[in-house]
């Protein structure tokens, strides 16, 4: 069976994108240089790679341009490439082990139970260069901020991971989740 909180994951940033004014698409993203629809085609290259590795099939040497996998609906593009992926994800599938970029093996399954860090992040992103507001379940928020606080470092090593962000004492584990990733979780 999927992880649900991967499929949780996935109905949130579906949501988001979803409730995007049509006009939004090119407003500017809190990551650097990219604009909702990067953010978007991002994502659904996401739901590409987990798709290839369900199938057995290679990745790609390089990263597609986000915005050509985005296409002209972003919506319809992330619930074709989402219908197929989920197809894919079988007991067989989720069984496969699979190299991942950090250097670590692990099974469909695992890495799909760790995935939530990087929906939850970049619906925040889709939402703030969207006008909208968005407040994760915290028992999506909790695990995936464990998660952030193992891989940030080797993420900012990488130049995937901007630098962590300081935050007040006593702020939720949202904002820390998004202060780990360089994100300022107030929106500013």
């Amino acid at each position: 069976m999927v992880p649900e909180h991967f499929v949780r994951a996935l109905d949130g940033f579906e949501a988001v994108l979803v409730a995007t004014p049509q006009d939004r698409w090119l407003s500017p993203s809190p990551c650097e240089g990219w604009c909702a629809v990067d953010v978007a085609g991002h994502v659904i290259a996401g739901l590409l790679v987990i798709e290839m590795r369900a199938a057995g099939r290679p990745l790609p040497q390089d990263d597609p341009d986000w915005r050509e996998v985005a296409g002209e609906d972003p919506v319809a593009s992330w619930r074709t490439v989402r219908a197929r992926m989920m197809a894919e994800l079988g007991p067989e599938a989720l069984a496969r082990r699979v190299a991942l970029a950090v250097g670590l093996e692990v099974t469909m399954r695992e890495w799909l139970e760790k995935y939530p860090l990087e929906l939850l992040v970049h619906t925040w992103d889709l939402a703030q260069a969207t006008g909208q507001s968005v407040v994760f379940d915290a028992d999506l928020v909790g695990p995936a901020l464990e998660t952030a606080q193992q891989m940030a470092a080797g993420g900012r090593e990488r130049g995937m991971v901007g630098p962590e962000r300081p935050v007040p004492e006593g702020v939720d584990d949202q904002a820390r989740l998004l202060a780990v990733f360089g994100r300022d979780p107030s929106g500013g």
